[in-house]
């Protein structure tokens, strides 16, 4: 149903990847039987064996063509499928167009690998996009053998970040206004992307990163505004917020014994070119280094600006270790003092010398944080808000899980604490 009735017909459905420059149209990004010699054997997940399709079938089937014959009807020869936006959020564009009739555009990721861009009137897709690293999943796909896990591609969320310059909701280049898409792949890999969509029928990728101290790419990628000293940055000074993501040491329930190997960190990244401008980790090389920072942040990061000015200034953030983060952010500095913070709160196994199955509590979102007047006890304060659970098993009730609500008093101040 839906868009997946709309898709193209194969023989001229847009299909892109990214092994060819940043112009995702560009010829050699072309996921066509046309294009089959542009691809290895690896690029797909093929190894060459007579029981596998060649490189032209598997890209065939890939852009829809009912090769297996799927549907048990020979007399046709289009899939109309779709892979399953699990966990991704779409977002909707407006490009223009009027009240009545708006120039709409729908992008959604699936787990079958693709991002998807479809035209919110029709349902068509105008376009779709695989990521070069996960082009090797088709060959698994197009078997579709028996597992007892289940395949992830793109599931992320799709952020959007849209710069309409004179406000007169109308994308137009010439009066410098953009259109950028960010997400990460959660389960399906270790890379956050980010296309320019501007132009909705000519995708570029601006970048893909895939820092040594990422994990699974779960965390929500969050664009703010924050001025560094000393380092190159675009025009606007925007940067994407992101936590190190989710390391699989916490599929199994036990509290982990060691340190998380990777996700226990906290990223700014220039939003136009993807450099990284500032971390917080227990590395030696983090401009924040935290000894206690040793759980994974797969969680969006609460980003605030309690000034007005524009600029974020304070972050709220939560671990698998079931902790509560607070940094502040001091504007117009380098990166060496740009932030301090630490732990507000160990609300979970962290800290805990023997800790119990109950107490292995772990954040899976970000806290919900509000500016609070007791006009009773003549106070403002924030409230800090969030609930632990255990999304990678949400049967599982070992953990007495709860949700919290805390009282931050220092609300203007800006702490030192690591």
């Amino acid at each position: 149903g839906g868009a997946a009735q709309q898709l193209p017909d194969p023989l001229v459905r847009k299909l892109y990847t990214n092994k060819a420059g940043s112009a995702l149209t560009a010829a050699g990004n072309a996921v066509t039987p046309s294009n089959a010699d542009a691809f290895t054997l690896a690029d797909l997940g093929l190894t060459g064996s007579s029981a596998e399709p060649s490189k032209d079938e598997l890209i065939r089937w890939a852009r829809g063509e009912d090769l297996l014959d799927e549907d048990g009807n020979i007399a046709t020869t289009v899939r109309k499928t779709m892979g399953d936006p699990l966990h991704s959020q779409p977002a909707a564009i407006v490009y223009g167009g009027t009240e009545e009739s708006p120039d709409v555009v729908v992008y959604t990721a699936t787990n079958d690998g693709y991002l998807h861009a479809i035209n919110g009137s029709t349902g068509e897709e105008l376009w779709a996009f695989i990521p070069h690293e996960l082009l090797d999943n088709l060959t698994r796909l197009y078997f579709d053998p028996k597992s007892k896990f289940k395949q992830y591609g793109l599931d992320g969320n799709i952020v959007p970040v849209v710069k309409d310059v004179d406000g007169d909701g109308v994308v137009d280049t010439a009066d410098g206004d953009f259109v950028q898409l960010i997400f990460g792949m959660r389960r399906g890999g270790s890379t956050i992307f980010s296309l320019d969509v501007t132009d909705k029928n000519a995708p570029r990728q601006l970048w893909s990163v895939s820092l040594p101290e990422f994990g699974q790419t779960w965390s929500t990628p969050v664009v703010t505004r924050i001025d560094i000293d000393a380092v190159a940055q675009n025009a606007d000074k925007a940067v994407v917020v992101v936590g190190g993501g989710y390391d699989a040491a916490h599929d199994t329930a036990a509290h982990p014994a060691d340190p998380d190997a990777v996700g226990a960190s906290v990223h700014f990244l220039d939003l136009k070119s993807g450099e990284e401008l500032w971390s917080a980790s227990a590395a030696d090389t983090a401009d924040l280094q935290l000894a206690s920072m040793t759980r994974a942040f797969p969680n969006e990061t609460r980003v605030i600006d309690l000034s007005g000015d524009g600029f974020a200034d304070r972050m709220y953030g939560t671990d698998l270790g079931g902790q509560i983060w607070r940094f502040d952010i001091k504007n117009g500095a380098s990166p060496a003092t740009l932030v301090t913070g630490g732990v507000i709160a160990q609300l979970g196994a962290e800290g805990l010398g023997a800790p119990g199955a109950a107490e292995t509590r772990r954040f899976y979102n970000a806290p919900d944080v509000s500016l609070i007047t007791d006009k009773y006890q003549q106070r403002r304060y924030l409230s800090v808000s969030v609930g632990t659970g255990y999304r990678a098993h949400p049967f599982d009730l070992t953990a007495a899980d709860r949700f919290y609500s805390l009282r931050d008093g220092d609300v203007f101040n800006a702490l030192t604490q690591e």
